[in-house]
């Protein structure tokens, strides 16, 4: 009888240390790394659809940017290494975003 109890002790307590570390992980995937450096890249998205490059123009975003065009260049902002990125109009300075109906917008 001794042995079960201790059985279940040992199961209950490995269980709760895995929840403990996953519940770590979380929340430190969730927050910034203080120690990483922000990463800011320059780039020029390509539409294989329409082939030419991706260009955000106010609220508009569009796939007519013939290349080098001012509209077409894009920052691509994030803040550690493998984590969300933000992707920024250089010359309109908005955020290429997506609305609820799954079409891509450029927003503050």
């Amino acid at each position: 009888m001794y042995g079960i109890n201790q059985r279940y002790f040992y199961i209950s307590f490995n269980f709760f240390v895995l929840w403990c570390h996953a519940q770590y992980v979380r929340t430190q995937g969730a927050m910034t790394d203080q120690l990483s450096r922000r990463q800011v890249r320059v780039y020029q998205l390509y539409s294989r659809t329409s082939g030419k490059h991706v260009q955000i123009q106010g609220k508009r975003v569009s796939a007519t940017a013939e290349d080098g065009n001012l509209y077409a260049r894009l920052f691509v902002e994030t803040d550690t290494f493998g984590s969300r990125v933000r992707i920024r109009g250089a010359e309109s300075g908005l955020y290429l975003c997506m609305n609820r109906k799954g079409k891509l917008v450029g927003k503050v």
